[in-house]
């Protein structure tokens, strides 16, 4: 690293940011019933491809959010095993 940072970034990536959000709206709608699955499994993917994605680029460039990336991408993950779960839980009930 050199003395002179003058082209190093002070703020995160924006997809850290996204990855948080995202992850927070996933882990939010997978806990409604029947219609936040459809809705949080899309955001709880995009949740986990943003917060791998930003804090490897925040990690790389030495930039702040590499902490918030990883807590995005595991909300993303949580909401991602509460809607597998859900599905698991109602597949195993005979119809009727």
């Amino acid at each position: 690293m050199h003395d002179d940072d003058g082209d190093a970034r002070s703020t995160a990536p924006r997809s850290v940011e996204w990855s948080l959000a995202l992850g927070v709206g996933a882990l939010f709608c997978a806990v409604v019933p029947v219609i936040g699955d459809w809705i949080s499994t899309p955001l709880a993917i995009a949740a986990v491809a943003l917060g791998s994605l930003g804090s490897h680029v925040a990690d790389r460039d030495l930039r702040p959010g590499v902490a918030r990336g990883v807590i995005g991408a595991l909300l993303g993950i949580a909401a991602l095993g509460i809607v597998g779960f859900g599905i698991a839980a109602s597949l195993g009930h005979p119809a009727g």
